[in-house]
């Protein structure tokens, strides 16, 4: 499946900008409070975020792909 509306790089900037925003407040929340479980809950928030706006972006890509008529 080629990628014809170009989404592909979108969703990757998008999905690693977002990870890395979580990333972030995990590492900065742990430096504040050294809680552990803080630390790695947003870890998995950052890369949940990362797998929905891909999954998000492939949906927009089909239907995309639905409405194109050639």
């Amino acid at each position: 499946m080629s990628d014809r509306h170009n989404l592909k790089r979108i969703s990757s900037v998008l999905g690693i900008v977002l990870s890395a925003f979580f990333a972030a407040i995990a590492v900065a929340g742990y430096q504040r409070t050294g809680d552990l479980l803080q630390l790695f809950l947003f870890l998995l928030l950052a890369g949940l975020a990362y797998a929905v706006v891909k999954l998000l972006f492939f949906g927009i890509g089909r239907l995309l792909d639905k409405l194109d008529p050639s």
